[in-house]
């Protein structure tokens, strides 16, 4: 393989793996949801309540970014935005009942997914994997 092409490889991963993960959503008969949606749920999953400032440094993506992808889960009733009651600058993000369904269903898409990508690798195999990606300053 062209080590010149480790841009290419990582790209054809991340496309391949959301097309994974969008045909796991509709098995699952959930519709509307991208996996670029995913980062801000998981975040919202393990925390109450995030501001768009926690959020954006939370996914490492900028406010404008996530802002039409809140706007989407808003519209959907996954996700809830109320206003601060200390700061009344300051929205509040959390996850509806509806949202919070959706918990149970991303993490066994996720267990899928890994499955999937790990199907091949040795355990040492994994972890020597992920030292090296971590070692990709972008």
């Amino acid at each position: 393989m062209n080590e010149k092409n480790v841009l290419a490889v990582i790209g054809r991963i991340h496309r391949r793996g959301n097309k994974f993960i969008e045909q796991e959503l509709k098995k699952h008969d959930i519709h509307g949801i991208a996996p670029s949606h995913g980062d801000i749920l998981y975040q919202l999953f393990a925390r109450e309540a995030l501001t768009m400032n926690e959020l954006s440094r939370g996914i490492d993506k900028d406010k404008s970014t996530i802002t039409a992808l809140v706007d989407k889960l808003l519209r959907l009733d996954y996700v809830r935005r109320e206003q601060d009651q200390q700061d009344g600058r300051i929205f509040r993000l959390s996850l509806t009942p509806k949202g919070r369904e959706l918990q149970p269903v991303f993490e066994a898409v996720s267990e899928s997914l890994l499955e999937a990508v790990y199907e091949e690798f040795a355990p040492e195999e994994k972890q020597q994997l992920m030292s090296l990606l971590a070692k990709i300053k972008l």
